[in-house]
């Protein structure tokens, strides 16, 4: 009894205006969760948005439940099965149900809170109906297993046609597919305003059944539930009615239709033409494309169902390969329109254009390797690939006049050739190429840049087509920025990582210096000054911090998104160590000592705690008080180090695995002629097993000092330090001899007897030669040489030692000779390789090795030469 007037007091408390039972406020006290019922899609009373309940009927209980002391949980299925689980007590309360004599058999309503009548739908051109028999001969939609179903069953004169929901229902309604629907007046309301179906209205309610009644939606709980009933109605009676009225105003409240004004002759084109002709880009996702069952989807598709709903038209996609193909259809007046296109003067004479309803930058996709491309100038006449006909091709061509272009027919086939190092870059739409990273997977390629301009993109109308030209444009202004967004974050989500730009950085880096400088000695304008240059910070790309005593003063944009703060006032609060992680901060603290002026790697911290790989830089005043730190995120390049290590282990394996391949088959064979012999009743002889042991134990040495060398090259630390080079060129070969004997290459070695002394950075030119070996290797098999082979020779001449690698693979094609250390260049074709190149085998001789390296031609094949100092000191 104690505990029962302890929860009377409290309920009293939370519903002072609601009289509860001595019952009811024990069920609230022991039930305390209250499982409820959420439809996918019955908007706009009751529906689930990327995992969020919402609807008039789900905040209203949430309004009812709102002080009450229970909390409510959302269980979200199809009708049928919520139906069903509310009936076997699986869930405690269903809602926005209609009572029916059947339902009233395992379920107890609650008084109804939402007054329903049933009506058509038509179009507003179309004259509204007052009797079921003006419908006979016509078509209407209706959903399987919904009431109106059982209602049009009765009329064999109506042909029925079955739709999923009311939405698929409205469009085939708005495209003239079907004649009618019935439905709500609140729910067809609600469609018709959120959803644009301007060309719809809601007619007079349906008499012959639904019209005869207001139907109630109600609270359903099963039979052996009546007390949670009770309690929703006093809840419901005892809710404000302010409250309930605000409610309903946010889902069914009015706000007019805006429909499209036509013209007398605009509104008979649309009546006589009822469908266009549409051609696209067949391939140009996100924005659009023709899929392989021929329909039409991406942005553009988006636009034109909205077109279609507003204008009452039908467009019909005619289908083609390129865009090229698109265009000349247009010239052949095949098509009536192009949904995206470049406004130009050269196609003036075919187009009328409407105005641009789609705005994206232009970017370039390049190979991981490369540095940010801060300016299209800097490509100077590198090959870049473009979709052939593109209009803003021209524009390109204008700005930047050293472009060397080839044309592709599609996006995947311009990244192939980037990927192939074919070309240095492929050209086009922000949306486009960062989509076809996100679906095609693209992991070694990026967007490097940014050209200076955008492309617009307008609809193309046949110039013989001024009326559809006027229409068009109508269709494109109704189309409110609410519509534009939602389509634009449905197809762009992926954002692309920008590069580095260090020729920007430094001129802002000089500017603040000398701003700064000039600021130090007039205290009282400093935030002024940081104020002045927010904005220039705000354009780069790396993050910059200014601190005052340590503290944050300012900071761009970058480095709120980098750091992952939610404003700049929230980053101003920082201290300078909170942009270090803990494992870093002593390396900080040293190099601050040292005041060292060239960049460092470190690991910095975000808001959130995560750790991210950065390269940073201090400039610090003479004052000592005012510091700006630029950081970089290099996370990117970690990764791509990884990648590199694990190419180069995966080889070290396959060395290893070649080498020991033979060992193995001697230690299985010894082992299954004795295990043979002793299933035959042969046992061997003493002599005959101890010879036998003996040879398994000499191999087990030879594998064992195999694994050994491995060990002791994976090991070695890159120091410099005297070695014998003949040593450290026996060693490579020791490690690739087996997996050049498995492909039947012979190793022909002409290297001088006489140690020769160098000093050098060890491991430095194992891995060169390595690479070089296995570069020949690939040539040899991919030629199909009948009797490969390899030469390697050292010699030593007046100042230098010359290391030469000669095969017999034909060589190397003169036109791509001059190319083959350039960056990103590869002899290989599908070979997976170190991961180091050509290019990286050169900046290790000619930087590291204090060397040089080239390759020339021979009668046999290609021969690189590599000529050494004899110290790099």
């Amino acid at each position: 009894m104690y505990k029962l007037l302890l929860v009377l007091l409290i309920s009293t408390y939370l519903y002072s205006n609601t009289t509860f039972s001595e019952e009811e406020l024990s069920y609230i006290s022991n039930k305390k969760v209250i499982y409820i019922s959420n439809e996918f899609d019955y908007e706009p009373y009751d529906f689930n948005r990327e995992g969020k309940p919402s609807g008039y009927s789900i905040e209203l209980l949430k309004l009812i439940f709102r002080d009450s002391g229970l909390k409510i949980e959302f269980i979200t299925k199809d009708w049928d099965s919520l139906l069903s689980d509310v009936e076997n007590k699986k869930i405690d309360l269903i809602h926005t149900i209609y009572k029916t004599p059947q339902r009233e058999k395992s379920l107890i309503f609650s008084t109804g809170y939402s007054k329903v009548i049933q009506s058509y739908i038509i179009r507003k051109n179309e004259k509204d109906i007052d009797n079921i028999k003006q419908l006979f001969g016509k078509k209407v939609g209706i959903s399987k297993g919904w009431s109106e179903e059982s209602f049009f069953n009765k009329y064999p004169q109506i042909e029925k046609i079955y739709y999923k929901n009311i939405e698929e229902k409205l469009s085939a309604l708005s495209l003239g597919k079907i004649d009618a629907i019935v439905n709500s007046d609140n729910v067809a309301k609600y469609y018709i305003k959120k959803y644009g179906y301007g060309t719809l209205k809601v007619s007079n309610p349906v008499k012959e059944q639904f019209g005869s009644r207001l139907d109630d939606h109600h609270f359903a709980s099963h039979k052996d539930n009546q007390i949670l009933i009770s309690i929703i109605n006093k809840a419901y009676d005892n809710t404000s009615l302010e409250e309930i009225e605000k409610l309903h105003k946010k889902w069914f409240g009015s706000f007019s239709i805006n429909p499209l004004i036509f013209t007398n002759e605009e509104h008979e084109y649309i009546l006589t033409k009822k469908s266009v002709n549409l051609c696209i880009d067949p391939n140009w996702l996100p924005y659009e494309k023709i899929d392989k069952n021929g329909n039409h989807s991406g942005m553009s598709a988006d636009y034109f169902k909205i077109f279609s709903t507003l204008l009452n038209l039908e467009f019909n996609l005619v289908e083609t390969k390129t865009w090229s193909e698109s265009l000349n259809l247009i010239k052949n007046k095949k098509c009536d329109l192009v949904s995206l296109i470049t406004n130009t003067k050269e196609r003036k004479d075919i187009f009328n254009f409407t105005s641009t309803y789609l705005k994206t930058p232009i970017v370039i996709a390049t190979k991981l390797d490369v540095s940010f491309i801060d300016s299209f100038n800097k490509i100077g006449n590198k090959k870049i690939a473009l979709v052939k006909d593109y209009g803003f091709e021209k524009i390109l061509r204008e700005k930047y006049t050293n472009l060397n272009i080839v044309h592709v027919d599609n996006i995947l086939e311009g990244l192939e050739l980037v990927a192939k190092g074919k070309v240095f870059g492929y050209v086009d739409s922000f949306g486009t190429i960062s989509y076809t990273f996100q679906t095609q997977q693209t992991n070694e390629l990026k967007i490097a840049g940014k050209a200076d301009i955008e492309w617009e993109l307008s609809m193309g109308i046949r110039k013989d087509e001024p009326l559809l030209l006027s229409i068009m444009q109508k269709a494109i202004d109704s189309v409110d920025s609410e519509q534009k967004q939602a389509i634009l974050n449905k197809w762009i989500s992926i954002k692309y990582e920008k590069g580095i730009n260090y020729s920007l950085l430094w001129k802002i880096f000089f500017i603040f210096l000398l701003v700064l400088l000039f600021f130090i000695y007039k205290q009282y304008l400093m935030k002024k000054a940081i104020n002045e240059f927010s904005e220039l910070i705000d354009s780069t790309m790396e993050a910059i911090l200014i601190f005052r005593d340590y503290s944050v003063i300012t900071a761009n944009k970058s480095a709120i998104d980098i750091f992952k703060y939610k404003s700049k006032e929230e980053i101003n609060k920082a201290y300078f160590f909170n942009f270090i992680s803990k494992e870093s901060k002593e390396l900080v603290g040293q190099k601050l000592k040292e005041k060292t002026k060239e960049p460092f790697e470190i690991l910095a911290k975000r808001a959130d705690g995560t750790k991210f790989n950065a390269l940073i830089k201090e400039v610090e005043f003479k004052s000592k008080k005012i510091m700006i730190l630029s950081v970089i995120d290099i996370t990117h390049i970690k990764q791509l180090e990884a990648q590199t290590k694990q190419a180069q282990m995966g080889e070290m394996i396959e060395n290893i695995a070649h080498q020991w391949r033979q060992p193995l088959s001697t230690i299985s064979t010894i082992s299954s002629g004795i295990g043979l012999n002793i299933s035959l009743n042969v046992p061997p002889s003493y002599e005959e097993i101890s010879k036998d042991m003996d040879k398994i134990v000499e191999t087990t040495k030879y594998l064992s000092n195999t694994i050994e060398t491995f060990r002791n090259f994976l090991r070695e630390k890159k120091e410099l330090r005297e070695v014998i080079l003949q040593d450290r060129i026996n060693l490579v070969l020791d490690i690739v001899k087996d997996s050049l004997r498995n492909r039947h290459i012979k190793l022909i070695n002409k290297i001088e007897e006489t140690p020769f002394k160098v000093v050098t950075i060890i491991g430095e030119l194992d891995q060169v030669l390595i690479n070089i070996i296995n570069n020949a290797k690939d040539a040899l098999k991919e030629q199909k040489i009948e009797n490969p082979w390899i030469e390697i020779e050292l010699k030593k001449e007046e100042s230098i030692f010359v290391i030469t690698i000669e095969d017999n693979a034909k060589g190397i094609k003169e036109e791509i000779m001059p190319k083959i250390f350039e960056p990103y260049f590869t002899t290989k074709h599908k070979s997976q390789g170190t991961g180091l190149g050509l290019h990286m085998s050169y900046k290790i001789v000619t930087e590291s090795l204090k060397g040089k390296i080239y390759a020339q031609n021979t009668e046999n094949g290609a021969k690189f030469f590599i000529e050494l100092p004899y110290s790099v000191v």
